[in-house]
């Protein structure tokens, strides 16, 4: 199956991007400022400067954008954070619109706009299953021959959102096609600003394309996303689409392979990242050491490192065992898993979980020569 870097943003995801980092405080600078702060003492000097050049360009992009742009209600509707414990989990209407049918092969707007409209209601319109939503957008996945499909209501409270979410997004899922013009009208001014700045940024982005296609050529995606995530996946032999991401940074959006009549894997990559990126926890801050802490000071997340640390287990397992429901058991593994707490392994129709013992070891000698340094003579 190919891999294929694609050479030129998609401008749509970018607009997104950058009108939900000016609603929510958020920057391409403080972004670079949090991945150095992880990673910046294993760059080299080179590495540092192509970091610094892209995060120049894409702040262009994020400013062209936002110029002009009028705050009001339409906005903060859109593209005002959906607060979760989970940085994974963040996210906002206009991503769920957007992320959930963008066709990252379509970079030109206003196809772009069609393809998006077109895709959704084709999958609203017809039979459906959720699995997640989550910072790439919402997960259907294909119902199994003679299974039920249960309504929308119940199929909502089974997801790992907060209650004040679930109505909005049940407009969104019933009202999809009304939504989208609003949201059209709103995105199309800075949309077509973005696409007007590329061709001046483009060609200063051509090193990091030519690194990637390099990459790709001899590794498959399935290595980063586990260097990135610790996630081990079985992934389905499809073709994957690599988009480099200016506005996003340091993030990876992924799609799986349940996405029913999906024929392609999507990948958003952040321009600020490289693969040599890997989180070195004995190097951690202070305030690095005291979140670990705050996660696995909470009873439930302890007791599922500890039964992770005796076997793999899978969230319906776990579920059963501790009496907690199976969205609560997700939500806390997707925690530990973002905090790298533990690893996780995809076979043919569960995820299993076991624990990072050299992160939980790590993090206890932290914890340890922080506490308890060695006394100076």
């Amino acid at each position: 199956m190919k891999q294929i870097v694609l050479r030129s943003p998609v401008v749509l995801y970018e607009t997104v991007e950058a009108l939900y980092q000016h609603v929510n405080g958020l920057s391409v600078e403080g972004r670079k400022r949090d991945l150095l702060q992880k990673f910046g003492s294993k760059l080299t000097r080179t590495e540092r400067e192509q970091i610094e050049q892209s995060c120049a360009l894409a702040a262009k992009v994020a400013e062209a954008a936002c110029t002009g742009l009028e705050d009001g209600p339409a906005l903060e509707t859109f593209f005002r954070k959906w607060e979760t414990e989970s940085k994974w989990q963040n996210t906002c209407l206009a991503k769920l619109m957007i992320f959930s049918f963008l066709d990252i092969r379509t970079t030109d707007l206003e196809q772009s706009l069609q393809r998006t409209r077109q895709s959704a209601e084709e999958r609203l319109n017809g039979s459906y299953l959720l699995r997640d939503i989550n910072s790439g957008g919402i997960t259907f996945y294909a119902a199994e021959p003679g299974q039920p499909i249960p309504p929308l209501s119940e199929q909502l409270d089974g997801l790992m959102i907060e209650e004040q979410y679930r109505w909005r997004l049940y407009k969104l899922l019933t009202n999809y096609s009304a939504m989208f013009d609003e949201l059209s009208a709103l995105l199309r001014p800075a949309a077509q600003r973005v696409q007007d700045i590329l061709p001046r940024i483009l060609p200063q982005l051509q090193p990091v394309y030519d690194h990637w296609e390099q990459y790709f050529a001899k590794h498959a995606f399935s290595e980063l996303l586990e260097r990135f995530t610790n996630q081990s996946m079985q992934l389905a032999e499809m073709d994957t689409y690599i988009n480099l991401s200016l506005v996003a940074g340091g993030d990876m959006i992924y799609t799986y392979d349940e996405l029913a009549c999906s024929d392609c894997r999507q990948v958003y990559l952040g321009v600020l990242l490289h693969e040599n990126f890997r989180v070195d926890r004995l190097q951690m801050t202070d305030d690095g050491i005291c979140s670990l802490l705050k996660l696995v000071a909470d009873r439930s997340k302890f007791e599922l490192l500890r039964r992770c640390a005796r076997q793999p287990s899978y969230c319906q397992q776990l579920s059963r065992e501790m009496g907690l429901t199976t969205a609560t058991i997700s939500r806390h593994m997707s925690l530990l898993l973002e905090a790298g707490l533990v690893r996780a392994r995809k076979g043919e129709s569960r995820i299993y979980y076991t624990i990072d013992r050299e992160a939980v070891a790590a993090l206890c000698d932290a914890v340890y020569t922080t506490l308890l340094p060695e006394q100076l003579h």
